[in-house]
């Protein structure tokens, strides 16, 4: 596959299909309408099962109901009560992280049927919901002036819980609550940094209630926002560089936060010029700066893509959250495809697989991760280890971590204008009506490790309605059959093929994605293995230890330090030309959890490469952290030509590397099923054999 052409062609056509012809909305029953292609489902609809149930019961049962018990700010009861502000001097940052943790935790007892998270995280909801002030304002009176920087940030993460609770409950007062509290705030929403985010809270309650007063306010907002932008490094949506391919100047959250607003704002209104502005600020991350796991370099700030960047666990969350929207207003399965990849190896690899600790920062190699082993400076030693709290006061990820997985849940399925779409696939159950008659659509699969996946359709009786498939950008030859036989495959459109029948009980249509190994290319002579939407890695077995860090972790839930118990020092010596004859999958039958035990491995030809070794601090020669790719084939091994901002260069005094005569054969393991990883490895392919 073509890096390229996945990141940037995919998105160009996206472009290019909504100039040439209008796309048929999902429609909606609520109150101001939608000019969505696709429509989510409320938590609860979807329940996941197999290996994606095992996962969020994992994450219910440790970190998601256990973290109000391990550190701060989530001890405190913010969003309940206590008004204290954070003895460091946190400001409104106490209040944003604990609403990531409860937006996260109260979504996965949502889908779960968790009763015990669902109360714990269903709290603060209730509290707030109870406790408006008489104006209608909801949340602490400690954020409350609307002249302070960023005070009504912190309200947006809340509110994604309070709608996620309010959607699956029914709730119109919720509605109404939300309603009064933008109507009767006189907080500037578009010029303070973040405040320009309520936009999406405000259309919420708008597209519930119908107030056009809503609408007029998200719009206003977001025109003075753009007329503030860009005047600092916080949004960076000057509108003269849209649509050129201009760098980004702006912190990752905040710009995918902001990013995202107008393409809600063409599902309220319809106005193409929203949904065009939206997808030029997706082009520039795309052109630039995207990794290969999914996620784009953003450490904090949007970065080079070399096998050291990283990205905030913060991002995975927020741009695979913001990527939820343009798929829903484009109808375009390449954001789902977008949102599968950054799930399945970014998130996954960021998350210790037992759901005990996990990264502030992660990237595509790490091979050693500790409490003192961060090469970002800015970001402290310890935010590449696995912790409950690896940012220490800045908690940001250990909440927002919490929402990943539950919001790939949450959109595996979507309501199209015609009938339903399997927008995210993995092991499910969807309950729903159409025509006043139930339904249900019961996904069976072992994806993204095999390419089969199944849908028992199950009517009351036979039911007509238009079933649509996602089929990946990946796939070259995707297959169906109806009831066992093989079935002509509708001619897709905007990555998805469309089967229109009257279902009767029990009918049977399965997909088969044949998945094609395939290799990329990356700074420094760096090369990496995909197959279908998981990239593969070097697997480094880990040597763990632990221990309670203030702050950070318990005795219950610790820090946790990681070194390498296998060598890693391999390049990968495979001709592009020859991949596939050269590389061989190994299956074997699935774990229960096939993120710890992978059920599929990649065996590949590899050279070791003596002298690649960790780097150190020179300041600090006990201080390791994970080094850059070698320079193969010379005499040296010297940083890179040009280094990446806010990286520790390491030790600087160049170091003989020697490519090993013989090659052997390593195995390559899913990068979502590491802690530990090289996936970019240095290509050895046309090295001279020493």
């Amino acid at each position: 596959m073509n890096r390229r052409r996945f990141l940037t062609a995919s998105l160009m056509s996206t472009t290019l299909a909504l100039s040439d012809a209008r796309p048929k909305h999902a429609g909606s029953p609520r109150a101001g309408g939608s000019f969505a292609v696709l429509e989510p489902f409320a938590p609860g609809a979807i329940t996941p099962e197999g290996w994606v149930r095992g996962w969020l019961t994992k994450q219910a049962q440790h970190l998601g109901i256990a973290l109000p018990s391990v550190c701060q700010p989530f001890q405190t009861a913010y969003w309940a009560g206590d008004e204290r502000p954070d003895p460091e001097g946190g400001g409104w940052w106490p209040w944003e992280q604990k609403a990531y943790w409860i937006d996260g935790s109260l979504r996965c007892g949502l889908v779960l049927g968790d009763r015990k998270l669902l109360a714990a995280a269903a709290a603060p909801v209730e509290y707030t919901l109870s406790h408006a002030a008489s104006g209608g304002y909801l949340g602490p009176a400690a954020i409350a002036d609307p002249g302070m920087d960023f005070c009504r940030w912190p309200h947006t993460v809340f509110f994604r819980a309070l709608a996620a609770y309010a959607d699956a409950r029914g709730d119109t007062g919720a509605v109404h609550a939300v309603c009064k509290h933008y109507l009767s705030d006189t907080t500037d929403y578009g010029s303070l940094h973040r405040n320009a985010t309520n936009i999406e809270a405000m259309i919420w309650a708008y597209q519930h209630c119908g107030d056009d007063r809503l609408l007029a306010l998200a719009e206003k907002t977001w025109a003075v926002h753009l007329r503030h932008a860009g005047e600092d490094d916080q949004g960076d949506m000057r509108p003269s560089r849209v649509f050129g391919h201009a760098p980004i100047h702006s912190h990752g959250v905040t710009f995918i936060e902001i990013a995202k607003l107008p393409a809600i704002l063409y599902i309220a209104t319809g106005k193409q010029e929203y949904l065009e502005f939206a997808l030029a600020q997706q082009r520039r991350i795309f052109d630039r700066y995207m990794l290969v796991d999914g996620i784009p370099s953003t450490s904090e700030y949007y970065a080079s893509t070399t096998s050291r960047d990283v990205h905030e666990t913060c991002d995975i969350a927020d741009h695979t959250w913001s990527w939820s929207y343009l798929l829903r207003a484009t109808g375009d399965g390449i954001w789902a495809d977008r949102i599968e990849r950054a799930c399945f190896n970014a998130g996954f690899g960021a998350v210790r697989k037992d759901w005990r600790g996990i990264q502030y920062l992660s990237c595509p190699n790490q091979m050693i991760a500790t409490p003192d082993s961060s090469h970002i400076p800015n970001s402290g030693g310890g935010s590449m280890a696995y912790q409950p709290n690896p940012g220490g006061h800045v908690a940001c990820c250990a909440g927002n971590a919490h929402r990943i997985f539950p919001n790939y849940a949450i959109h595996m399925w979507m309501r199209t204008a015609d009938g339903l779409a399997a927008t995210l696939y993995g092991p499910s159950r969807l309950r729903t009506t159409m025509g006043n008659q139930a339904l249900e659509i019961v996904q069976t699969t072992g994806y993204p490790f095999d390419d089969r996946i199944e849908f028992t359709v199950r009517p009351a009786a036979g039911l007509r309605f238009a079933l649509s498939l996602r089929i990946p950008r990946w796939s070259d030859a995707p297959r169906i059959f109806l009831n066992d036989r093989a079935a002509p495959l509708p001619e897709p459109k905007n990555g998805f093929t469309t089967v229109t029948r009257t279902w009767a009980p029990g009918d049977k249509l399965t997909l088969v994605l044949p998945m094609a190994v395939s290799m990329t290319r990356w700074p420094e002579g760096g090369v990496a293995i995909e197959h279908g939407p998981l990239v593969y890695s070097l697997g480094i077995r880990e040597n763990w230890t632990s221990r309670p860090i203030p702050g950070c972790s318990s005795a219950e839930f610790p820090s946790w330090s990681a070194s390498a118990a296998t060598p890693w020092n391999y390049g990968l010596a495979i001709e592009e030309s020859k991949l596939r004859s050269q590389t061989r999958f190994e299956r074997k039958p699935p774990a229960d959890d096939p993120w710890v035990d992978p059920p599929v491995e990649l065996v590949a030809p590899v050279r070791e490469i003596a002298g690649w070794k960790l780097a150190f601090d020179p300041n600090n020669p006990e201080r390791k952290f994970s080094p850059p790719l070698p320079t193969c084939g010379h005499a040296k091994y010297p940083a890179p030509l040009v280094p990446p901002r806010d990286f520790n260069p390491g030790n600087t005094e160049p170091v003989a590397v020697t490519v090993a005569h013989f090659t052997e054969m390593a195995t390559l393991v899913p990068l979502g099923s590491t802690h530990l990883r090289v996936t970019i490895l240095p290509d050895v392919s046309r090295v001279h054999r020493s």
